[in-house]
């Protein structure tokens, strides 16, 4: 009979960003009160999903999730790289222009040339962190602190679904709330 590995993907609680900006991988970038309020209402839920492992993006506003996590379930976070947020070329301009201009386009030929993150390039990432956890956990569950993109992404590989604008439309998960991937 197979192992089954639970993990969860939860995204990062909401962000103190008074300026508005495509903040992506820029330091600094903590959370806002209603984002650890966010953090503390999935921590209750967690609480009883018996997480044997908690795992954060490098960022900020990931780790002081992944703390609070931790805190109420008693686990000390550890960071992964792989989880971290896209390689946006567009991080620090207005938010405002970055949606009505570009998201819909950020993942075509003409950005990646210029160093946008491919979404295979995401996806070969997150997965080698799922295979990881499915190897390094077997059998437990386990908490990994990311960024909406990424989880997006990655869920939609492993349900062999194509990421598109329309896909990440649908399966965005808001911040503070969680995903849970079954492994076999």
């Amino acid at each position: 009979m197979p192992v089954t590995t639970t993990l969860l993907f939860l995204r990062h609680g909401k962000v103190d960003n008074p300026k508005g900006v495509l903040y992506g991988r820029l330091p600094g970038f903590r959370l806002s009160k209603t984002g650890r309020d966010q953090v503390i209402k999935s921590a209750k839920l967690l609480k009883n999903l018996k997480v044997s492992a908690v795992y954060s993006s490098p960022l900020l506003r990931a780790r002081q999730t992944a703390s609070i996590i931790g805190k109420w379930l008693n686990l000390k976070p550890r960071i992964s790289s792989q989880l971290t947020e896209v390689k946006i070329i567009y991080q620090g301009m207005p938010l405002d222009l970055f949606k009505k201009n570009i998201q819909f386009h950020l993942y075509e030929p003409q950005n990646i040339k210029k160093g946008q993150e491919s979404i295979a390039e995401i996806s070969s990432r997150m997965l080698k962190f799922v295979k990881f956890i499915k190897k390094r956990h077997p059998g437990k569950t386990v908490l990994a602190v990311s960024h909406g993109d990424p989880i997006a992404i990655t869920k939609a590989v492993i349900n062999n679904k194509k990421f598109t604008w329309e896909y990440k439309k649908r399966n965005y998960l808001s911040t503070g709330k969680f995903l849970t991937l079954i492994l076999r």
